[in-house]
Protein backbone atom coordinates (compact mmCIF):
# COMPACT_ATOMS: atom_id res chain seq x y z
CA UNK A 1 0.00 0.00 0.00
CA UNK A 2 1.14 3.67 -1.23
CA UNK A 3 0.99 6.42 1.33
CA UNK A 4 0.37 9.87 0.52
CA UNK A 5 2.73 12.24 1.15
CA UNK A 6 2.88 13.22 5.13
CA UNK A 7 0.71 16.86 3.96
CA UNK A 8 -2.01 15.11 2.50
CA UNK A 9 -2.38 12.52 5.18
CA UNK A 10 -2.67 15.52 7.45
CA UNK A 11 -4.86 17.19 5.21
CA UNK A 12 -6.97 14.00 5.17
CA UNK A 13 -6.96 13.86 8.85
CA UNK A 14 -8.35 17.72 9.80
CA UNK A 15 -11.56 16.39 7.37
CA UNK A 16 -12.41 13.53 9.50
CA UNK A 17 -11.88 15.54 12.35
CA UNK A 18 -14.20 18.30 10.94
CA UNK A 19 -16.92 15.40 9.82
CA UNK A 20 -16.02 13.58 13.45
CA UNK A 21 -15.76 10.11 11.35
CA UNK A 22 -12.64 8.28 9.95
CA UNK A 23 -12.93 5.71 7.06
CA UNK A 24 -10.22 2.34 8.01
CA UNK A 25 -8.73 3.73 5.02
CA UNK A 26 -8.07 7.03 5.89
CA UNK A 27 -6.90 5.46 9.53
CA UNK A 28 -4.22 3.14 7.79
CA UNK A 29 -2.78 6.49 5.95
CA UNK A 30 -2.58 8.03 9.52
CA UNK A 31 -0.96 5.30 10.86
CA UNK A 32 1.55 4.61 8.59
CA UNK A 33 2.41 8.28 8.31
CA UNK A 34 2.92 8.46 12.02
CA UNK A 35 1.67 11.53 11.92
CA UNK A 36 3.00 13.76 15.90
CA UNK A 37 0.03 14.90 17.89
CA UNK A 38 -2.26 11.77 17.18
CA UNK A 39 -3.47 9.50 19.85
CA UNK A 40 -5.34 6.68 18.61
CA UNK A 41 -7.78 5.71 21.45
CA UNK A 42 -9.55 2.22 21.61
CA UNK A 43 -12.23 2.62 24.08
CA UNK A 44 -13.38 -1.06 24.40
CA UNK A 45 -13.35 -3.59 27.30
CA UNK A 46 -9.90 -5.39 27.99
CA UNK A 47 -11.61 -9.10 26.91
CA UNK A 48 -12.00 -7.25 23.67
CA UNK A 49 -8.67 -5.61 23.72
CA UNK A 50 -7.11 -9.65 24.01
CA UNK A 51 -8.36 -10.04 20.26
CA UNK A 52 -5.77 -6.94 19.13
CA UNK A 53 -5.59 -3.48 18.80
CA UNK A 54 -4.67 -1.48 15.87
CA UNK A 55 -1.05 -0.40 16.22
CA UNK A 56 -0.01 2.69 18.49
CA UNK A 57 -3.55 2.91 20.40
CA UNK A 58 -3.22 3.97 23.43
CA UNK A 59 -5.89 1.99 25.59
CA UNK A 60 -9.25 3.26 27.71
CA UNK A 61 -10.84 0.57 29.09
CA UNK A 62 -14.88 0.79 29.78
CA UNK A 63 -17.11 -2.22 30.13
CA UNK A 64 -19.56 -2.52 27.92
CA UNK A 65 -22.66 -5.70 27.44
CA UNK A 66 -20.89 -8.39 25.50
CA UNK A 67 -23.92 -10.57 25.60
CA UNK A 68 -26.29 -7.97 24.20
CA UNK A 69 -23.99 -5.47 22.31
CA UNK A 70 -26.72 -3.01 21.21
CA UNK A 71 -27.18 -2.28 25.39
CA UNK A 72 -25.00 0.79 25.58
CA UNK A 73 -26.07 1.49 28.90
CA UNK A 74 -23.13 0.18 31.05
CA UNK A 75 -20.79 1.82 28.56
CA UNK A 76 -22.25 4.68 29.39
CA UNK A 77 -21.94 4.87 32.31
CA UNK A 78 -18.63 3.62 32.75
CA UNK A 79 -17.40 6.27 30.34
CA UNK A 80 -19.41 9.21 31.74
CA UNK A 81 -17.61 7.83 34.85
CA UNK A 82 -13.99 7.77 34.08
CA UNK A 83 -13.94 10.65 30.85
CA UNK A 84 -12.30 13.61 32.92
CA UNK A 85 -11.76 16.09 29.80
CA UNK A 86 -9.07 17.74 31.82
CA UNK A 87 -7.17 14.73 31.59
CA UNK A 88 -7.19 14.91 27.77
CA UNK A 89 -4.61 17.43 25.96
CA UNK A 90 -6.87 20.06 24.02
CA UNK A 91 -3.95 20.43 21.54
CA UNK A 92 -3.82 16.58 20.61
CA UNK A 93 -6.14 15.18 17.98
CA UNK A 94 -8.05 11.58 19.18
CA UNK A 95 -9.04 8.98 16.72
CA UNK A 96 -11.43 6.88 18.86
CA UNK A 97 -12.04 3.14 18.24
CA UNK A 98 -14.28 0.78 19.07
CA UNK A 99 -15.52 -2.68 18.15
CA UNK A 100 -18.28 -1.39 15.43
CA UNK A 101 -19.33 2.07 16.19
CA UNK A 102 -21.96 3.13 18.79
CA UNK A 103 -20.23 3.30 21.81
CA UNK A 104 -17.15 5.94 19.66
CA UNK A 105 -20.07 7.45 18.52
CA UNK A 106 -21.17 8.35 22.65
CA UNK A 107 -17.14 9.37 23.29
CA UNK A 108 -16.82 11.49 20.16
CA UNK A 109 -20.06 13.70 21.07
CA UNK A 110 -18.41 14.48 24.56
CA UNK A 111 -14.87 14.57 23.46
CA UNK A 112 -16.09 17.45 21.24
CA UNK A 113 -18.70 18.65 23.60
CA UNK A 114 -15.87 19.62 25.65
CA UNK A 115 -13.73 21.13 22.86
CA UNK A 116 -11.33 18.20 22.53
CA UNK A 117 -10.47 17.39 18.50
CA UNK A 118 -11.71 14.12 17.95
CA UNK A 119 -13.05 11.67 15.31
CA UNK A 120 -14.58 8.18 15.60
CA UNK A 121 -14.08 5.07 13.36
CA UNK A 122 -16.10 4.02 11.44
CA UNK A 123 -17.25 0.43 11.47
CA UNK A 124 -14.42 0.53 14.18
CA UNK A 125 -12.30 -2.92 14.12
CA UNK A 126 -14.95 -4.88 12.49
CA UNK A 127 -15.18 -2.77 9.67
CA UNK A 128 -10.54 -2.36 10.04
CA UNK A 129 -10.69 -6.52 9.96
CA UNK A 130 -12.59 -6.80 7.14
CA UNK A 131 -10.32 -4.40 5.03
CA UNK A 132 -7.69 -7.05 6.14
CA UNK A 133 -5.74 -4.26 7.95
CA UNK A 134 -3.06 -5.58 10.50
CA UNK A 135 -4.16 -6.09 14.48
CA UNK A 136 -1.32 -6.16 16.92
CA UNK A 137 -0.95 -7.95 20.80
CA UNK A 138 -2.20 -5.45 23.21
CA UNK A 139 -0.20 -6.12 26.11
CA UNK A 140 2.33 -3.10 25.96
CA UNK A 141 0.09 -0.68 24.58
CA UNK A 142 -0.37 2.35 26.91
CA UNK A 143 -2.88 2.96 29.00
CA UNK A 144 -4.72 6.86 28.72
CA UNK A 145 -3.98 9.06 30.43
CA UNK A 146 -0.70 8.12 31.06
CA UNK A 147 -0.81 8.21 34.62
CA UNK A 148 -3.80 6.33 34.49
CA UNK A 149 -3.66 3.62 37.01
CA UNK A 150 -3.78 -0.15 36.16
CA UNK A 151 -7.28 -0.91 35.77
CA UNK A 152 -9.11 -3.30 38.01
CA UNK A 153 -11.77 -5.88 36.12
CA UNK A 154 -15.07 -5.02 37.07
CA UNK A 155 -16.67 -6.43 40.49
CA UNK A 156 -19.13 -8.68 39.44
CA UNK A 157 -22.07 -10.06 41.28
CA UNK A 158 -20.84 -13.09 43.54
CA UNK A 159 -17.54 -12.10 43.72
CA UNK A 160 -15.22 -12.09 46.95
CA UNK A 161 -14.63 -8.62 47.56
CA UNK A 162 -10.94 -7.48 49.14
CA UNK A 163 -10.62 -6.59 52.82
CA UNK A 164 -10.51 -2.83 53.01
CA UNK A 165 -7.13 -1.38 53.90
CA UNK A 166 -6.81 -0.52 57.75
CA UNK A 167 -3.51 1.19 57.17
CA UNK A 168 -1.51 -1.43 58.96
CA UNK A 169 0.27 -4.23 58.23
Amino acid sequence: MNTPPHAQVEELLEKALEQEMISTGQLMSVVSAELAGVILLDIRTPTEFAEGIIRSSHLFPCDHNLVNREDVSLFRACFDKKFDPGQFDPDLRYVLICRSGPRTEIATERFVACGLRACELVGGIEEWKRQGFPLVAATRAPLYPPDQATPHPPIRAGDRLPEPDRGHP
